[in-house]
C-alpha cells in the first residue's frame, strides 16, 4: 500500500501544478521556457548530455533525433545552460542491443533508459551504471523528485543496497489501461454470433471469420516472431507457486520451462494448424513497428484484432478507418478469458495477467559522466518535470497540435503532420523520462485524452470501462508484476543473448510441428535450454527469492488468501460481453 500512497500523493500535486499551468503554456506558440525562468545557473564551459530516445522504425512521425521538439529543447533548455542535448536513436525492437552497440563503440549515452527491471541489472552488471546520490540529485531535482515519489520510493529500487537508478513516476500503475486491443466488432454482427467468453468460442469464431471470407484468404490472427518478452501469465497455474513466479517471470529471458509457457505454445501450435497464422511468421522481423504484416493487414482490413498503446494520435488507425470507412471495432476487455482447455491440463482456473511496474521509466547514468555531465542530466530531468515544460512537451503548440476543451483541458489534433509534429505518442518517449502517462486531471480526463481522435468511431467509455475493469481484477489479486530482485542476477547478463536465439528457434518450431510430436520436441528443448544456461538463471533467481533479495506475490495470486471475484458488472457502465 506505501507504493499506491506515494504514487497517489506525487500524482495529486503534479496534477494541481499542471492544471494550474495550462494557462501559461497556452498564451502563445513558444512560452517562456528557458531553463534559466526555473533559476537554473549555466555551466562555465560547455557542456554535451547524449539523452536515449525510442526509434519505433515508423514513418508516420518525425526523425526522433532531429524535429521541432528535439530543437526546441536545445533552445529552451541547452542555450540558457551553455549545454547541448544530443537525442540518441535506440531501436525499440532490441533495446539491449542498441545500448550494447553504444558500449562496445565507446559512444555511450549520459542517460540510460529502460522500462524492464532485468535489463537494469544486467546494466549494473556490465558496470555502465554510476552509484547515485540521492542527496545530491534531490538537492538538483526537487520537482522531479517530488514527481517521483521521493525518497522513500527511490530506496525500493536498489541493487546490492546501492542506487543505480531513479524511477519515473508512473500513475495508475497497478493496471496497464494505456494498451488496449481493438477487435472487428462488424465481423460478429455480419456473422451472427456473439462475442467470445471462452477460448473455445474464441477459436470457433476465428474459423467461421476465415470461412466466410472476411480475411480474404489471409491468416486472421496476428504473429509476431518470438522474443525474450514472452509472458505466460495468462495461462499459468493458479495460485500460482511463488518459488516458480520468482524463477520464471521476466522479460529479459524467456521462461522455456515454465509450464505456462507449455499451454501457451502448445495452444499456439494448435492455432498454427488451424491456419489462424502467417506461415512464416518467423520472418517478420520488424515485429511491432510500422512494416509489420499484422499491422499492415489490419490496416488493410483482413485481420481480426490490433494491439497497441493508446495515444490521441494512432496512425494505425487512423490508416484501417481510410482503407475500411465502413467497418466498427470494439474493444477486447479481458484478453485472457476461461479457458477449459487449459483447466483440462492443470493450468489456471481463473484469469490472470501482468501488471505494469510500479515505476514508469527507469532512469540511471552513465558511470563515465563527468560531473558536469551528470549535472546537467539531473537539470535536464528537473526542467522537463516542471508543470508547464511537461505540458508543452506533451501537448505542442496550442491551435495546431491541440487545442483547449470549453472544461479548460488540453485536446490533441488527431493526424497532425504541420510544423510542429510530434512524436510517437504525443511526443512520450521524450517526456517519459519524468512521467510515464500524459495525465490531465482525472483518470476519466486521462483516458479521454489519451483515446484515439479524429476517427469515425469514440471509443473513450469503452476505454474507461476498461481501465475500471482491469482495477477491479487489480484489486482482486489477480494483476501482479514481475519480481524485483535487489541483488545482480549474473547469469542472466551471461545467457540472455544465447538464449534469445534458441528461445526463438525452439518455440517456432514448436509452434510448427507436428501436434504428435509436440510434447517429446517441448521436453528436449527445454533440456537444452537448461544446458544453455535457463538452469543457472533459475537456479540463481530462486536463490536470491530464498534469500530476501525478492519482492513477493500478493497474497491472493500466491494463495495465501482466498480469492473473491468483483462483480464486474457494478463497475462499467456500457453494455458488453466479459470473458471470464
Amino acid at each position: 500500500m506505501a507504493i499506491k500512497r506515494i504514487v497517489s500523493l506525487a500524482l495529486a500535486a503534479f496534477i494541481a501544478l499542471a492544471l494550474a499551468a495550462f494557462p501559461a503554456a497556452a498564451e502563445s506558440a513558444q512560452p517562456d521556457l528557458s531553463a534559466a525562468r526555473y533559476g537554473m545557473e549555466p555551466f562555465e564551459n560547455p557542456v554535451t548530455i547524449r539523452i536515449p530516445v525510442f526509434d519505433r522504425a515508423r514513418d508516420d512521425v518525425p526523425d526522433v533525433s532531429s524535429n521541432y521538439y528535439t530543437k526546441w529543447v536545445n533552445e529552451a533548455f541547452g542555450k540558457p545552460l551553455n549545454v547541448t542535448v544530443e537525442f540518441v536513436p535506440i531501436t525499440r525492437t532490441d533495446t539491449m542491443g542498441a545500448y550494447n552497440l553504444l558500449l562496445a563503440g565507446g559512444d555511450w549515452p549520459t542517460v540510460f533508459m529502460e522500462y524492464d527491471w532485468p535489463k537494469v541489472t544486467q546494466w549494473d552488471a556490465d558496470g555502465a551504471l554510476a552509484k547515485i546520490d540521492v542527496e545530491e540529485f534531490a538537492a538538483v531535482a526537487p520537482t522531479w523528485t517530488e514527481l517521483a515519489g521521493g525518497l522513500e520510493q527511490f530506496a525500493m529500487f536498489t541493487m546490492n543496497g546501492e542506487q543505480k537508478v531513479l524511477p519515473a513516476l508512473r500513475p495508475y500503475w497497478d493496471t496497464n489501461y494505456t494498451y488496449a486491443t481493438f477487435y472487428r466488432k462488424d465481423w460478429y454482427e455480419q456473422a451472427g454470433i456473439e462475442l467470445f467468453t471462452t477460448y473455445e468460442e474464441y477459436v470457433d469464431a476465428m474459423a467461421l471469420f476465415m470461412e466466410l471470407g472476411f480475411t480474404n484468404g489471409k491468416p486472421i490472427l496476428p504473429k509476431a516472431p518470438f522474443s525474450e518478452n514472452f509472458q505466460v501469465y495468462g495461462d499459468s497455474e493458479w495460485p500460482r507457486s511463488e518459488e516458480e513466479w520468482a524463477m520464471y517471470s521476466d522479460v529479459s529471458v524467456a521462461p522455456l520451462p515454465a509450464r505456462g509457457a507449455y499451454y501457451s505454445l502448445k495452444k499456439q501450435n494448435s492455432e498454427y494448424h488451424l491456419g489462424l497464422y502467417n506461415t512464416e511468421f518467423e520472418l517478420d522481423v520488424e515485429g511491432t513497428g510500422s512494416a509489420s504484416q499484422a499491422i499492415t493487414d489490419f490496416i488493410n482490413g483482413e485481420a481480426y484484432s490490433y494491439a497497441n498503446y493508446l495515444g490521441a494520435d494512432m496512425p494505425d488507425l487512423t490508416a484501417f478507418y481510410e482503407n475500411n470507412p465502413d467497418a466498427k471495432l470494439g474493444v477486447i476487455y479481458n484478453n485472457t478469458v476461461y479457458d477449459p482447455w487449459v483447466d483440462a491440463m492443470g493450468g489456471h482456473t481463473v484469469p490472470q495477467g501482468r501488471a505494469t511496474n510500479p515505476a514508469g521509466m527507469f532512469v540511471g547514468f552513465s558511470s563515465k559522466a563527468s560531473a558536469d555531465e551528470l549535472k546537467a542530466a539531473y537539470m535536464y530531468m528537473e526542467w522537463v518535470a516542471q508543470p508547464d515544460v511537461l505540458f508543452f512537451y506533451q501537448n505542442g503548440v496550442e491551435g495546431e497540435t491541440y487545442t483547449m476543451s470549453a472544461d479548460g483541458l488540453p485536446e490533441i489534433v488527431g493526424g497532425y503532420t504541420g510544423d510542429y509534429w510530434m512524436g510517437y505518442g504525443n511526443n512520450k518517449d521524450y517526456w517519459c523520462i519524468a512521467i510515464e502517462v500524459r495525465t490531465v486531471g482525472t483518470i476519466e480526463q486521462t483516458i479521454a485524452a489519451i483515446s484515439p481522435k479524429g476517427l469515425p468511431q469514440d471509443f473513450t467509455q469503452e476505454l474507461i470501462d476498461n481501465y475500471y475493469i482491469l482495477k477491479a481484477y487489480a484489486n482482486d489479486g489477480l494483476l501482479y508484476v514481475d519480481p524485483f530482485f535487489s541483488t545482480n542476477i549474473d547469469s542472466v547478463s551471461e545467457y540472455a543473448g544465447d538464449l534469445k536465439a534458441k528461445f526463438q528457434e525452439y518455440a517456432t518450431a514448436l509452434v510448427k510441428c507436428d501436434p504428435e510430436e509436440f510434447d517429446a520436441l517441448y521436453e528436449k528443448y527445454v533440456a537444452e535450454y537448461k544446458a544453455a544456461g535457463y538452469q543457472e538463471i533459475m537456479d540463481e533467481r530462486l536463490a536470491a527469492y530464498q534469500n530476501g533479495l525478492s519482492t513477493l506475490l500478493p497474497d491472493v495470486a500466491a494463495g495465501r488468501a482466498p480469492y473473491a471475484p468483483s462483480d464486474i458488472t457494478e463497475v462499467v457502465t456500457t453494455k458488453y460481453t466479459i470473458g471470464q
